[in-house]
């Protein structure tokens, strides 16, 4: 068996930590070994109920995307891009008074330490 790192506490209701204590006895092994079991038996589940995502390779994407008809139009396509394009030059500018700020704030707090001579 591997060598277990980490330790956990769980709050758990009545009949689940019996469920846990009778699993462990009737298979003759820890509780904890319960718990590893089932969360890896329900981890199996839940990836098998996924669906799965075909693959496609960059080739298949393109092909893809070319074989089909545009969502927009031309006209707003370039709306979309010129609103993405506003969007990112004002979040620059959010970010370059933000750092104007915190350079001020900066500033001020080491001039006030040299001036009390810290």
């Amino acid at each position: 068996m591997a060598t277990m790192t980490v330790r956990s506490t769980y709050a758990l209701d009545q009949p689940t930590a019996l469920s846990i204590r009778q699993l462990a006895a009737q298979w003759g092994t820890s509780q904890a070994e319960v718990i590893r079991r089932s969360v890896a038996a329900a981890k199996e589940k839940a990836a098998a109920e996924q669906p799965q995502i075909p693959y496609m390779t960059p080739a298949q994407v393109i092909e893809y995307y070319r074989s089909r008809q545009p969502e927009r139009t031309q006209a707003e396509y370039e709306a979309l891009i010129a609103e993405m394009r506003r969007e990112r030059h004002l979040a620059s500018e959010e970010r370059a008074d933000k750092l104007d700020r915190d350079r001020i704030w900066i500033t001020k707090l080491l001039e006030d330490r040299l001036a009390r001579g810290e």
